[in-house]
């Protein structure tokens, strides 16, 4: 069997994150330094790159994609000469997040191709995150895929744990395809710091270096801060089972926009991720017409990209196929207790809940709990059930 078959057998069978040290890649686009790549992007971008800022004194709350202020007047070089090592004197980290291929000059992709992972059906469909030391993105799950991650530069913490962890999910903010969660990885509170203790019974972490690969099988939960500027690379690979899932996104969907439709643009700003406020629906129609093609390609099984199954090898047959690569790949273990703690406490030294004025919030506490009661996953899945009990029963009679 190939190497690149065997690595996709490995990617779509794991039940725990992978890390693949030192993984030999070969992409042009990321010859030498980060300095290079960025000097590439400079000369071709028409445009300067959108940086978000963020204050890293703003700690009593996730640091939630609202919070942040956009700048467009900053170069990649620049942002490496300002940002590129954060001192005492700096009050806010900076990042160029969750960008496209299509949103990227072509040299600075030129290259990328993951079918040595074993998916070659990629259509450049992956994502580039650049940014400075303690840029993060708060705990969350993504609804989509399995999700191969690249470490190009620098060094990113990943601290993850199993689809089963009772972390107290939400949809505020709502973005498409991203189930967040209220912990606060990034500084908890010390009054708390019990509760998030015993999540560590589960609590899977890496620190993420140049040159690594990290699988996240689909739906683990992970809270992800970068150590030093850092440059990364993300694919998710699409399943079949996503088709499903697309249904509980469009419910999702309406039940958020249904509760932002003729409201202030602060609520909307508050409710939505800022990448989520120019993708309201016009009209409900509209967005049930999406429902009823995506319940259309699910019983047909039709779809217009590569879909993959997961879950098809024994454990026996995954576990040989692991012994079997010429590879440094390694399954991720709980990490020790104590370890865990330490980096919660460490963690903790940030939260300072009078350091800047509280954010405003622009609906009450009971609303903001009806939003996330309705959107939360099982209820989802039981009004899908439902749906899928009347529809069969319609089409019987």
């Amino acid at each position: 069997m190939a190497l690149n078959s065997k690595l996709r057998d490995l990617i779509l069978n794991t039940r725990v994150p992978l890390v693949l040290n030192q993984f030999p890649l070969e992409w042009e686009c990321f010859e030498g330094s980060l300095h290079d790549w960025c000097e590439r992007f400079d000369q071709e971008a028409i445009d300067p790159p959108a940086f978000e800022l963020m204050a890293l004194a703003d700690s009593s709350t996730p640091q939630w994609e609202r919070k942040r202020t956009k700048v467009s007047h900053m170069g990649m070089q620049q942002f490496l000469r300002e940002y590129g090592v954060l001192d005492e004197d700096h009050t806010h980290w900076a990042a160029y997040q969750y960008k496209r291929a299509n949103e990227l000059p072509a040299n600075s992709l030129k290259g990328i191709d993951f079918s040595c992972f074993g998916f070659a059906e990629h259509n450049n469909d992956f994502s580039f995150w650049v940014g400075s030391e303690h840029a993060n993105t708060p705990c969350h799950y993504d609804t989509f895929g399995v999700n191969i991650v690249v470490q190009v530069h620098g060094c990113k913490s990943w601290l993850l744990f199993p689809p089963e962890t009772p972390l107290q999910s939400t949809r505020i903010p709502y973005e498409e395809s991203s189930v967040y969660c209220l912990e606060n990885f990034y500084a908890p509170d010390p009054d708390k710091i019990e509760r998030y203790e015993e999540l560590g019974r589960e609590a899977y972490h890496c620190n993420l270096q140049a040159g690594d690969v990290l699988i996240v099988p689909r739906h683990w939960w992970h809270y992800v801060e970068a150590m030093s500027s850092s440059l990364s690379v993300n694919y998710w690979v699409p399943l079949k089972v996503d088709m499903d899932l697309a249904l509980d996104e469009f419910l999702v969907k309406h039940i958020v926009e249904s509760f932002v439709k003729g409201e202030s643009d602060q609520l909307k700003q508050y409710l939505l991720n800022p990448n989520q406020l120019a993708d309201i629906s016009a009209k409900p129609s509209e967005l049930f017409a999406q429902f009823e093609r995506a319940v259309q390609n699910m019983e047909s099984g039709q779809s217009n990209r590569k879909l993959w199954e997961t879950d098809y090898l024994s454990q026996a047959d995954w576990k040989s196929i692991l012994n079997s690569i010429n590879l440094n790949v390694r399954p991720l273990e709980v990490i020790p207790h104590e370890e865990y703690k330490k980096l919660l406490n460490s963690n903790s030294k940030r939260f300072q809940a009078r350091t800047i004025p509280p954010e405003l919030t622009p609906i009450s506490s009971t609303w903001e709990l009806l939003v996330s009661s309705m959107c939360a996953p099982r209820v989802i899945a039981g009004m899908k059930r439902e749906f899928f009990r009347r529809l069969r029963q319609s089409d019987a009679s």
